[in-house]
């Protein structure tokens, strides 16, 4: 679950080109919620998504993720509540990959690594599973 609670930022304040790009904005998202940000340039999509992972530290409120109040973790250690991903439309997250490893990948995020085979069986059919549910076809 994430809530997003009275949320503000304002870039270069007391400046002449002093911006507010969220002004006490709240959101609460729960399990299995679907959720397409919209909007024109400048209207904060992108300042929100950089203030849950931490890249920009928030001017007031609070940013909760299962209950842990992340508000003022540094971004390194938020990655053990959220991952992001940046994407070139054109090429896929990871191109080089096929649909599970990328899954494996978002699904380790946070754990420690060793060596060891790949992807276990039942983390296949798991994937193939969650991957029907989307009714795509992804799952073959």
């Amino acid at each position: 679950m994430l809530e997003i609670i009275n949320v503000s930022k304002t870039f270069n304040i007391g400046t002449i080109n002093e911006k507010k790009a969220l002004n006490k904005l709240s959101l609460k998202l729960n399990p299995g919620d679907f959720v397409t940000i919209i909007g024109g340039n400048g209207a904060g999509k992108s300042t929100m998504l950089n203030m849950i992972a931490g890249v920009y530290p928030i001017d007031g409120g609070q940013i909760i993720i299962d209950g842990v109040d992340i508000s003022r973790m540094p971004e390194h250690k938020r990655a053990k509540y959220i991952g992001r991903v940046f994407q070139d439309p054109m090429m896929g997250t990871s191109a080089g990959m096929q649909i599970d490893e990328n899954l494996a990948l978002a699904f380790r995020r946070g754990e420690k690594r060793g060596l060891s085979w790949g992807i276990k069986k039942s983390e296949k059919e798991l994937y193939k599973e969650i991957l029907a549910k989307l009714g795509l076809g992804l799952q073959t």
